[in-house]
């Protein structure tokens, strides 16, 4: 209903069981719901750079500059399912508070081309929020059940204001921009090993170390100065 999972969804035994168990909203949406991590999404606004050859790690320049609203990984480096738990839209502040400038609360980022929406539009039909429980493994009901009502009892802090939700996107952006820049450093790494002559151009030519080992020394140390072999 929401086109915020890509490629991945949840059993639908145990979608089923989650909308038995604890209930839907108002517009018929499951309270609770298990998504897979890598195929949850989520509106993003900035500025894009879209790069010749796919990736910046192919080192081909920069294509284009657009500034827009995009899908993008809500839980950058996550490979597990987890629960998610649906927050009404009054948790998020009113659609007035929504689309002011950022530096007054809101989510509107003015830049040289014009106001961006961080967070895309206000969601008028709330959001889901992460819950806190990772299963990494296939869950089975009885599982899936024991991590929602464990987590409900222990945990009641969902970052539901426009400012606290600005905060966990730039975490987010910034996680995804260090990993495109360690990608890029390895993929140069590469480049540069491959392009190298062996051993650095040395010659391999040699008669061992001249230094005596330091077992040897040790030995010594103690009184042993011979060995029985």
């Amino acid at each position: 209903m929401r086109d915020d999972i890509s490629f991945r969804h949840a059993p639908r035994h145990l979608a089923a069981l989650l909308r038995r168990r604890y209930g839907c909203t108002d517009w018929g949406e499951p309270l609770y719901r298990l998504v897979w991590a890598p195929a949850r999404l989520e509106r993003s606004g900035g500025l894009w750079n879209d790069w010749r050859g796919g990736t910046q790690a192919r080192g081909q320049g920069v294509l284009r500059r657009v500034v827009e609203l995009r899908w993008v990984p809500k839980y950058p480096g996550e490979v597990c399912w987890l629960l998610e738990q649906w927050t009404p839209p009054l948790a998020y502040g009113t659609p007035a508070g929504w689309w002011r400038p950022v530096a007054e609360g809101g989510t509107i980022l003015p830049t040289a081309w014009g106001p961006v929406p961080t967070l895309g539009p206000y969601p008028e039909r709330g959001d889901y929020e992460d819950l806190g429980a990772r299963l990494y493994w296939y869950p089975s009901e009885r599982q899936l059940t024991l991590a929602i009502d464990v987590t409900r009892r222990r945990r009641d802090r969902v970052a539901a204001s426009a400012r606290q939700r600005l905060r966990g996107a730039v975490a987010s952006a910034r996680q995804r921009e260090a990993q495109r820049d360690a990608d890029f450093e390895s993929f140069c790494r590469d480049v540069l090993d491959d392009a190298a002559p062996a051993f650095a151009g040395a010659p391999m030519a040699g008669y061992g170390p001249r230094r005596r080992p330091s077992l040897v020394s040790a030995a010594e140390s103690i009184g042993i100065r011979s060995h029985p072999y």
